[in-house]
């Protein structure tokens, strides 16, 4: 009995959360259409909408227990912004509607002594401590604010981390060593000549739309007619150290990463700048500060784990955790991590 009910109230809450997300499947075109035709009493429903309201105003009742437009309308603020917007928009009747279910059902819970049953403390201790602690966390990131001064030191200290090199990327697709029949790619010595013939193009300083027109092979061989940004990090170590030595104009050596031949030509190097990087550092200083306060906690807790408890599983063939990589895409810059790069200039 206790896991059916525990079943039970796991089931409706997540239907209570997900109320408002069920505001989404109302068609919208409901609303257009009630908006081309106003029905009979649009006006004296306008007049009530405008009256004066308070938050001690009951919108619901069930059974003797009353709920005030401030009680849901403190409800309507925890839920995500996302559907607090489809409850503005689409109008919060299903929304009172599980507000009822939830009532009702809890009336009976209580009607059958739910509270004293060891599932109900169980949870109830466990939302209680989520609750602290999320508290505790608002308060935490509150307290972590970053000055401009902060800003600006941080730039200076990591400006490489926020230097740019824009490249116009050549990808060849190759059949790696004992690839199946009818696997895509050019065998490797001609994947290895097309990428040669393409570079020494691109060396010569040929026009880079004129070099995509007469080499692009789709799905075989991209030609970027356009440059790309890619940041320290985005490469492989070895690939990262030649690309930003180069100069503006020069090209890269062909770098073979598998199932695909890559060279790059650099455009232009950015130093970086403090105004558009002051997001990202404002972010990552705010992080260091929350997790070092929460760290601070930690210690002053004196926590132990068990570190056999908790040790991660280790996967069969694959110990260190391996993942095998993906062929390339030519769709997406194959040398910049997901991510990392930007969209064409």
């Amino acid at each position: 009995m206790d896991q059916i009910r525990r079943e039970g109230r796991v089931w409706f809450t997540g239907r209570l959360l997900a109320t408002a997300g069920l505001l989404l499947g109302i068609v919208c075109g409901q609303a257009a259409g009630a908006q081309e035709q106003a029905p009979a009493g649009a006006t004296q429903n306008a007049a009530l909408a405008n009256k004066a309201t308070s938050p001690n105003d009951v919108v619901l009742k069930v059974g003797d227990k009353s709920v005030t437009r401030g009680e849901l309308d403190r409800f309507i603020q925890g839920l995500t912004p996302q559907l607090q917007r489809t409850l503005a928009t689409q109008g919060r009747k299903r929304l009172g509607d599980e507000y009822v279910n939830m009532l009702v059902l809890s009336q009976e819970a209580l009607s059958h002594n739910v509270e004293s049953t060891p599932a109900f403390k169980e949870m109830f201790n466990l939302r209680r401590l989520e609750l602290l602690a999320m508290l505790e966390y608002q308060d935490i990131t509150q307290g972590a604010a970053v000055t401009p001064e902060e800003t600006s030191k941080y730039f200076t200290e990591h400006q490489k981390d926020y230097e740019q090199v824009q490249v116009m990327q050549v990808v060849v697709r190759k059949k790696p060593e004992g690839a199946k029949e009818g696997t895509p790619g050019f065998a490797p010595d001609e994947a290895k000549s097309r990428a040669e013939e393409i570079r020494k193009a691109f060396i010569a300083g040929d026009d880079p739309k004129k070099v995509a027109e007469k080499y692009h092979v789709e799905n075989l061989v991209r030609v970027d007619a356009q440059p790309y940004s890619i940041r320290h990090g985005a490469l492989r170590a070895d690939m990262e150290a030649a690309v930003f030595a180069l100069k503006a104009g020069e090209v890269s050596d062909v770098f073979d990463l598998g199932q695909a031949l890559v060279f790059v030509k650099v455009v232009s190097h950015d130093p970086g700048d403090l105004k558009a990087a002051t997001p990202q550092i404002e972010n990552t200083l705010k992080k260091q500060k929350i997790d070092a306060a929460v760290d601070a906690l930690k210690k002053k807790a004196n926590v132990w784990m068990d570190d056999a408890y908790f040790a991660a599983p280790t996967q069969a063939g694959s110990p260190q955790g391996m993942v095998k990589p993906m062929a390339p895409s030519l769709t997406a810059p194959v040398l910049a991590q997901p991510g990392s790069a930007g969209t064409p200039k």
